[in-house]
């Protein structure tokens, strides 16, 4: 049952407008959705692609207070090493095979997250709401 509620709100969230977003608290768990995905390679151009098709879990778990990230409904997950609230946004940062960063709007709830590596690069968006 708990997982069928939360089905339905990850689909709510990506069929909700901007104006009807309601924001995160910042400190609450948090259910992400990554809408968007681009990828960067050392000597060629960016793509767009499907988030399966890099193997980038649509869906998050983030807990700020635990500094605990994790796919929806799978089993990898991650530290976040450093948690930071300024100018209404957290910004979550650590390192899981490549370092990144992540942003998140306390006010309509709207990510943007960087992976960097050596050789590629990832800038991922989506949207959060508290759990």
């Amino acid at each position: 049952m708990i997982g069928r509620i939360a089905g339905i709100a990850s689909l709510a969230l990506l069929l909700a407008p901007a104006a009807a977003l309601a924001g995160v608290n910042g400190a609450k768990p948090m259910l992400c959705a990554v809408t968007e995905a681009i990828e960067c390679h050392h000597e060629s151009e960016c793509s767009r692609g499907s988030v399966e098709s890099m193997n980038i879990p649509p869906f998050l778990q983030i807990d700020p207070k635990q500094k605990l990230m994790r796919e929806h409904k799978g089993e990898r997950k991650t530290t976040v090493q450093t948690v930071t609230e300024k100018d209404g946004q957290v910004v979550l940062q650590g390192f899981e095979n490549r370092a990144f960063s992540i942003s998140i709007s306390k006010e309509t709830g709207r990510l943007t997250a960087t992976a960097t590596g050596p050789e590629a690069g990832f800038v991922l968006f989506g949207v959060c709401t508290d759990l």
